[in-house]
């Protein structure tokens, strides 16, 4: 039986190092006009053991997705494109969420999952993660993708608090370094707060993929370190981790094989205000938003 924790407000977020962002909507053959919203889970799993289902954990938030039926299936060729709307929640998640992959061979033509009501989407809100119709981060064509530098604007999720103030942006930049993903978060004066991106080799031009059995990660995968915005050197964290990273998770093989729900591990850097907290949680969004969610099983 899951233990009834607290729900995740945005006091309560003020006091966390470490949660646990996990898709709650099945991305096994989702493409074109079968890609449906992707809604999310929140859980405070400090403790997480990689294999573990983490929606077996004690979920105290959840996102839910607004997006159109054209914004979703132009996804599947310009990953990041859609106009898109996260609605962050506080407290477990509806009952609707339970049941959102029951129906597998339809088309989602409302902005968010259908069974989610009036109510669900209005209850306990927190906080939103926005952004307008903008070009994709590349042109994906099967395993093929091509980055998109000369295209504006470029992907970006603005983070709002539950009364519309805004908090800051995440913004996908690219430059010469195009193979090499990497994003800046802005607060809401304009001022850089971090830069997110992954080690790298070959004097900066290429990803190097991290390789290990310890952590909470998946064995070969590419986290993205949050660095000093000017130094880009990485931040520490209070948490478990080492350094403040988004990181992939490993959640088990039916998640990872069968229903395709990617799960990330937030570690936020030392000394964060609720507020920045919650905009780097829109940062892991845009992270699979862009990177990892028309990727299946490759991240």
């Amino acid at each position: 039986m899951v233990e009834a924790v607290e729900p995740l407000t945005i006091d309560r977020l003020d006091e966390k190092e470490e949660l646990v962002l996990a898709q709650s909507t099945s991305q096994c053959c989702r493409c074109c006009c079968l890609q449906k919203s992707i809604n999310w889970v929140l859980s405070e799993q400090d403790n997480f053991e990689p294999g573990t289902n983490p929606f077996d954990s004690p979920n105290n938030g959840w996102i839910h997705e607004e997006s159109s039926l054209l914004g979703r299936w132009c996804s599947w060729i310009m990953p990041g494109c859609r106009a898109v709307k996260y609605v962050q929640h506080a407290g477990a998640p509806p009952e609707a969420l339970k049941g959102e992959n029951d129906d597998w061979c339809t088309v989602q033509r409302n902005v968010y999952t259908e069974r989610l009501t009036e109510a669900d989407r209005g209850a306990s809100i927190v906080g939103t993660h926005e952004k307008k119709c903008t070009c994709g981060y590349c042109f994906k064509f099967g395993d093929i993708t091509f980055p998109v530098c000369n295209c504006f604007p470029l992907p970006y999720l603005e983070t709002k608090d539950a009364k519309g103030v805004n908090v800051g942006k995440t913004v996908y930049i690219c430059d010469m370094c195009c193979f090499v993903p990497k994003f800046d978060v802005f607060d809401a004066s304009g001022k850089k707060k971090f830069r997110l991106r992954p080690d790298t080799c070959v004097c900066g031009m290429c990803v190097r993929f991290r390789c290990s059995r310890g952590g909470k990660g998946k064995c070969c995968r590419v986290p993205f370190l949050v660095r000093d915005p000017h130094t880009h050197q990485p931040l520490i964290t209070a948490g478990n981790e080492k350094h403040a990273v988004i990181d992939t998770l490993w959640s088990g093989w039916k998640n990872e094989f069968c229903s395709q729900k990617n799960a990330y591990h937030l570690a936020f850097p030392s000394g964060l205000s609720a507020e920045e907290k919650l905009l780097l949680t829109g940062s892991g969004l845009l992270i699979d938003l862009t990177m990892f969610e028309q990727q299946q099983d490759d991240n």
